[in-house]
Parts: structure tokens; sequence; C-alpha cells
């Protein structure tokens, strides 16, 4: 999804700036929907994440759903200190993300993509509400902002590793030993995004540019 609107957006962009005799409006309202989809598989996500932390928290079954566990456990202090701290990585993405989320799948609402200058008069893409003032930050391009909502997906995992580190080594008294992984093509979307416009780095990550 996020490689379908990056190229739809593109496209789009690109007979803004009259390589097409008109706008090219099909790419425009796909982006729109691949958008949308982004928002929506992005919380489906998080709650598998859940799915997983269930599976092998022995402290008690937490809620099913991500962002029950975000306000009713995590927000509320009622989560173990190491849970607290896995969670601690979504204060500064997920209450945003999830309003713009719930506009969709609640409220019924498609933000409309818009584009503008930011402060150094370069061009943005950003999206609009037709219903209200959607919540935007100045100044926030679209594409930073999926690459941030990445970057704090794959910090949560990441803590969430070292929470597991730390039960196994707990419970059998070994390091859990894991191997290199290589991510090409779209199967390195999400990292991709969170590395190139979200600044997500990680110690152990090695990235290349063909």
């Amino acid at each position: 999804m996020i490689e379908l609107f990056d190229e739809s957006l593109t496209r789009f962009e690109k007979s803004l700036k009259g390589e097409k005799a008109d706008c090219d409006f099909d790419a425009y309202f796909m982006a729109i929907a691949f958008l949308d989809t982004i928002y929506i598989f992005t919380r489906m996500l998080l709650d598998s994440v859940v799915g997983i932390v269930n599976e092998y928290n022995k402290e008690g079954r937490l809620h099913d759903n991500f962002s029950k566990i975000y306000y009713e456990e995590f927000v509320k202090g009622n989560l173990t200190n190491e849970l607290n701290t896995v969670f601690s990585a979504c204060e500064s993405w997920f209450p945003q993300f999830n309003i713009r989320r719930n506009d969709i799948v609640h409220r019924y609402e498609t933000n409309f993509i818009v584009f503008r200058q930011n402060s150094e008069g370069e061009r943005i893409a950003q999206q609009l509400s037709p219903q209200k003032n959607t919540q935007n930050i100045e100044d926030e391009d679209l594409r930073s902002y999926i690459g941030m909502v990445m970057a704090g997906y794959q910090c949560l995992v990441d803590k969430l590793l070292d929470y597991w580190d730390k039960m196994f080594l707990s419970w059998y008294g070994m390091s859990v030993s894991r191997h290199s992984t290589a991510f090409l093509g779209r199967s390195a979307n999400i990292l991709w995004w969170a590395y190139q416009y979200g600044g997500y780095r990680n110690y152990n990550m090695v990235v290349s540019e063909s």
C-alpha cells in the first residue's frame, strides 16, 4: 500500500508540474484510497502485535485491541514496568495516528490531499478533512508523516524484542540468537519508509540502495 500510494501521488505531482496536458485525477483518487488503506492496515498490524504479546505474556492477558491497551492500560499506568517501556515507543505518534484512522473507520471520512509550500518553499503534500479541520502539524508532509508512523512501529518492535530477550533469559537462562535477514523490494517498504522519511536507525541495520 505504501508503494502504491507513493506511485500514485508521484504521478499526480508530475501532472501538476506540466508533464501531462491535464491533471492526473485517476492517480489523485488512487493516492487518497491507498492513504486510507495504509491507516487501516497499520492498525491491523498493531493489533497483530498485541496478539503476539498475549501469546507470550505470562503476567495476564491484555486487551486484544491495541488502542485499548494504549489508553486503558499504558496511559493509566496499569502495565508492568517492562511492558510500559515497550509501549512508551508509541507516545510520540500513536494518538494522532489513531485519530486519523478512527476518522476513516468510525466517522466515514476520507481526507483529501492538498499541496502547499512549506516554510522552505518546497512543495509538500498534506491531508485535509472535508468534514472538519484535520489536526495537521505545520509543514507536515504526508511522506514524512507516514515515515514517522513506520519508524514508530519499528521502534515498538525493537523494544518488544528487547523485552522478550529479558523474558527468555529469565525463564530459560539463555539468550536468543537472531539471524541476519535481508529485506528486498516490497518486503522492505516499511523499513525503507521508516529509514528514509521517519529517521529510523538501528545499529544492526545496514541499508544499501541499488
